[in-house]
């Protein structure tokens, strides 16, 4: 739970590497509106990008409220992610934050 509230997982049974558009689609439908009922005490929740899955070559996907209290918080900001506003029910994507110290660096 790596300090949420609540996590979702979302993955294919049959451990598919990748899954047709529609697939997907539907997938993020059901996340969407599972999410909604999961994530209610939350203002925002966000869908991840399999950037960081322990799992290689298994669609999934992880949702989970954007706590910044979260011992993750630092790798969700490093992740894109769909993002669901509960109180409007706007949806965005968010790209990965650079961390200053990074920046810097590369500077």
């Amino acid at each position: 739970m790596k300090g949420h509230k609540e996590r979702l997982m979302l993955f294919h049974k049959e451990h598919r590497k990748s899954l047709d558009e529609q697939s997907v689609g539907e997938a993020y439908l059901l996340l969407l509106r599972i999410g909604s009922r999961f994530f209610s005490y939350a203002r925002e929740w966000a869908i991840f990008e399999p950037v960081y899955a322990t799992v290689p070559d298994h669609w999934h996907r992880v949702a989970s409220d954007l706590d910044n209290k979260a011992q993750d918080y630092d790798q969700i900001l490093r992740t894109p992610r769909t993002i669901i506003n509960n109180d409007g029910g706007a949806i965005y994507r968010a790209d990965p934050v650079e961390k200053p110290a990074e920046a810097s660096k590369q500077a």
